[in-house]
C-alpha cells in the first residue's frame, strides 16, 4: 500500500539552506513551500495545511518562538518542529514550553531530520539528544510511540535486521538506524535485545 507523503513547509530566511534541506527530503516528503518571514508562513500555512511546519527562530519580522500560537492557529494539524542553531537551555524550554512539538539543531545528519519529521507527522514529539542534555530533561511527558514507532519494533521483535526492516518499510538502513537509536533513549535501553524486550514487557508489540 503506497503510503501517504508527509507535508512540510520551511520558515527560514536563508533561501539555498530551505532548498537543500527540501532536496534531502525528498520524495518521502513533500515541500509544498517556502517561507522567509513568519507573515510569509502564517499565511502558506493557512493556504496549504501541510503536517509539519520547520520553524527557524530567528525570522525579519520577529521570533519565531513567540509566533507559534499564531502560526499554530492558522492551521491546526499542523505540528511545529523549531530547527535551529540555538543551542542555549532557556531558548529550548521556552519552545517546548511555548507549543512546539520538537526541537532540532541544525547540525543534526539528514536521517535525524527525517525521523524527527516523521515523527512529528505521526503526532509525536522528537527532542534532539543535545537538547535533552543541555537542559537536563527530557522535555516530554512519560513515552508514546508513534505507528511508525510501533512498527518497527514489531519488525524487530519478529527478528529482522536493520536492512530487513529497512527494506520491508520502503525505508533507508541509516533512517531504521535513528529510529532504533531515538527508540532506545525514549524506552531507556542500552541494546537492541534490551530494546525489545521491555517493548514486549510494556506491551508496546
Amino acid at each position: 500500500m503506497k503510503r501517504k507523503t508527509t507535508k512540510v513547509i520551511i520558515a527560514d530566511d536563508h533561501t539555498l539552506v530551505a532548498e537543500g534541506i527540501s532536496r534531502l527530503l525528498a520524495p518521502e516528503t513533500e515541500c509544498c513551500g517556502i517561507a522567509k518571514t513568519l507573515a510569509d508562513a502564517e499565511t502558506q500555512l493557512a493556504e496549504q495545511k501541510p503536517d509539519v511546519l520547520l520553524l527557524d527562530i530567528a525570522l525579519p519580522d520577529g521570533d519565531g518562538i513567540d509566533a507559534i500560537p499564531r502560526l499554530q492557529a492558522a492551521s491546526k494539524k499542523t505540528r511545529i518542529l523549531v530547527f535551529t542553531i540555538y543551542a542555549e537551555p532557556a531558548v529550548i524550554r521556552r519552545a517546548m514550553s511555548g507549543g512546539a512539538h520538537g526541537y532540532l539543531l541544525k547540525s543534526a545528519e539528514e536521517e535525524e531530520l527525517k525521523v524527527a519529521i516523521g515523527t512529528l507527522a505521526e503526532g509525536g514529539t522528537y527532542v534532539c539528544t543535545e537538547a535533552r542534555r543541555l537542559t537536563g530533561s527530557r522535555l516530554e511527558a512519560a513515552p508514546t510511540l508513534t505507528n511508525r514507532e510501533r512498527e518497527i519494533l514489531r519488525l524487530m521483535a519478529s527478528g529482522m535486521s536493520t536492512k530487513e526492516i529497512a527494506d520491508n518499510l520502503c525505508l533507508g538502513f541509516e533512517t531504521v538506524h535513528t529510529y532504533t537509536k531515538y527508540l532506545r533513549q525514549k524506552l531507556g535501553c542500552n541494546n537492541m535485545a534490551s530494546l525489545v524486550r521491555t517493548a514486549i514487557e510494556q506491551h508496546l508489540v
